[in-house]
């Protein structure tokens, strides 16, 4: 009614690369709203799926819940794998990021081994009993599995919610994606750390020493180089050892290692290394067994 007064709104869309090299079409609705319209992998698709939306809202026939494609694909046959794909592949972080390499190949290992009962059924035909089915049956044997397949699960409907694919969100199970083990893991005392120091040979004992005395992960202690150790000398005259943390990496199947910034702004961090519990010592000995250039790495994978 109110569109009819200011008279209609001439269609108006564009198509456009995403990060990851793919094609994505948006348009303004009838009602001025801005809209996806879909992600394609040739901009030919991409052209062509924007023509028919604006073909559709011309003709008045264009619904909000039909005018999307999914890489080409009919949004009512749309599976939850198919669905996960698209979510991975266009998923970024809060620093604009895309997916680590790690994460991006968790997803489709939990369609697969998780959600198997679920992975090749159309998104529309999901229903919340289909999934407390689900829930109930796989939670008995592999509970942490199936909260980190569930928080996976709730994260690709609602991404399809908001593309129009669905109706509604239909994960709707209070709790499901915070699981907590019965008995958190132990911390090693400092005694037993003293004692893995001691035994350990190099270079596990430096991978140790960053790890328990500074608190540093698997990806930042294995992209540590020797340029990111230094010494500092305090105003009281006392000398420091510091670790600057600005890196990490993961690798890319066995022999492709991916570097990148930390998960986290606030993980890029200056650490200073304690004076006791021996990882100072153990830091600094192993500095002498290594290239005095700046650039060779502290640990190797392939040695720790």
């Amino acid at each position: 009614m109110e569109q009819s007064k200011r008279g209609p709104r001439r269609a108006r869309g564009s198509v456009s690369r995403n990060r990851v090299g793919n094609w994505q079409v948006r348009y303004t609705d009838p009602y001025g709203q801005r809209r996806a319209a879909g992600t394609v992998q040739r901009k030919v698709d991409a052209e062509q799926a924007l023509a028919r939306v604006l073909t559709a809202i011309e003709n008045n026939t264009w619904s909000v819940l039909d005018d999307t494609t999914a890489d080409g694909l009919d949004p009512k046959k749309v599976t939850l794998r198919q669905a996960s794909k698209l979510y991975t592949e266009n998923r970024v972080n809060r620093q604009g990021r895309a997916l680590s390499w790690n994460t991006a190949a968790e997803y489709p290992r939990l369609i697969d081994r998780v959600l198997t009962t679920l992975a090749d059924k159309p998104l529309r035909s999901i229903t919340s009993r289909d999934i407390e089915r689900w829930w109930s049956n796989t939670y008995q044997d592999t509970p942490a599995q199936a909260s980190k397949a569930y928080t996976h699960l709730k994260s690709v409907m609602k991404y399809a919610l908001k593309r129009r694919w669905i109706r509604e969100n239909p994960c709707d199970i209070e709790g499901a994606s915070n699981y907590r083990p019965p008995v958190e893991p132990e911390t090693p005392t400092d005694t037993e750390v003293a004692l893995m120091l001691e035994l350990a040979d190099q270079p596990m004992k430096t991978v140790l020493a960053l790890a328990a005395h500074c608190g540093l992960r698997k990806g930042e202690i294995l992209e540590l180089r020797r340029k990111d150790l230094t010494t500092e000398e305090a105003p009281e005259g006392t000398s420091w050892l510091y670790v600057h943390v600005s890196r990490a990496v993961v690798w890319e199947g066995e022999n492709n290692p991916k570097v990148s910034p930390p998960k986290t702004p606030g993980s890029i961090r200056s650490l200073a290394v304690p004076k006791t519990g021996g990882a100072e010592q153990v830091l600094l000995e192993h500095l002498q067994a290594i290239p005095e250039q700046p650039l060779p790495l502290l640990v190797s994978r392939d040695q720790a």
